[in-house]
């Protein structure tokens, strides 16, 4: 798969089918987006192509892009994987952002891309104020010969899938509906750093996960999941992860940390390897507990019903 950074004439001589969006978190919803623009281009020998930025709008348009649901890497990597042949991934600048939405469709997706099929979101908005949407790629695409295809919103549950639902269900700890929704666990990665060893005094050591501060990271709670130390090719280890202030030791107010237990698993330090962690269900609310000995007493129930969670998954992930 080719990734292109930049506006130039005509990539793509012999025509593209283009999937157009921002695509944070490649939920159910975009995968039929990028899915149609595939499809079509392979059925009448184009490219396909998933036009998209490498920052959120909202970083150049507000001054703050909300927490994200993948990294650039991770996002280009589930693209990807839908068997998409480039992706054009621009950067949101000032320059894109006060460009009109007829020049946007005329620069990048008619001089650039070549686009002969353009496969869109049914609330998609483009351009300079964002004028532009699905009927104004109607209008601008039948005076070229361009096809128009608007997706209609996928539901689950009587609610149209989209990233910012995804984002309010995983603050809220509601990381099992998020999975449904994505259509994979949903995850975040990153490297172990040295904690105070409390765990390990416990009889249960953790790993202490330093996530990017751009990440949506679920709600404070205890939950169970998977793990992949990924220098290692380690994965599906089973884990119990607590992401919370460690109220039993320390001033609620205290930092959030994002520690995992990796249950059956040969103790060794971990510092410096770098972790993906992915969250299958929430197990209980973060609690204060009285004493060492009630806490270690609910660590074992955590990982009791962690274990019964996760290796009774069968079939698909998602039922």
């Amino acid at each position: 798969m080719q990734i292109f950074i930049e506006i130039k004439q005509n990539l793509f001589k012999d025509g593209s089918g283009v999937a157009l969006g921002v695509f944070d978190g490649v939920h159910k919803g975009h995968v039929e987006i990028i899915k149609n623009a595939v499809s079509f281009a392979k059925k009448n020998n184009l490219a396909s192509v998933v036009a998209t930025f490498s920052n959120h709008p909202h970083t150049e348009i507000t001054g703050q892009a909300p927490h994200l649901l993948s990294t650039f890497e991770d996002r280009m990597r589930l693209i990807e994987e839908l068997e998409v042949d480039a992706i054009l991934a621009l950067e949101f600048d000032t320059r894109l952002r006060h460009m009109s939405a007829q020049d946007y469709f005329t620069k990048v997706l008619v001089d650039c891309l070549a686009s002969k099929y353009i496969s869109v979101g049914y609330d998609h908005k483009f351009g300079f104020n964002q004028e532009g949407n699905p009927d104004k790629l109607k209008e601008w695409g039948k005076k070229l010969g361009i096809t128009i295809h608007v997706n209609p919103p996928v539901d689950i549950h009587d609610e149209p899938v989209s990233s910012t639902r995804i984002r309010k269900n995983l603050a809220a700890g509601h990381v099992k509906l998020a999975s449904i929704l994505l259509g994979r666990y949903y995850s975040v990665s990153g490297k172990v750093t040295q904690g105070l060893k409390r765990g390990t005094e416990l009889g249960f050591p953790t790993a202490n996960i330093m996530i990017s501060s751009n990440l949506v990271i679920p709600g404070v709670g205890v939950y169970s999941g998977f793990a992949f130390i990924e220098e290692e090719n380690n994965k599906n280890l089973p884990c119990v992860i607590n992401i919370g202030h460690c109220p039993t030791f320390k001033d609620e107010n205290s930092e959030l940390k994002v520690e995992t237990h990796i249950m059956n698993f040969p103790y060794r330090e971990l510092y410096n390897k770098k972790i993906k962690i992915e969250f299958v269900d929430r197990l209980r609310d973060e609690q204060k507990f009285s004493s060492k000995e009630e806490l270690i007493k609910q660590i074992k129930k955590d990982c009791e019903l962690g274990k019964k969670l996760l290796y009774d998954i069968k079939g698909s992930k998602y039922q």
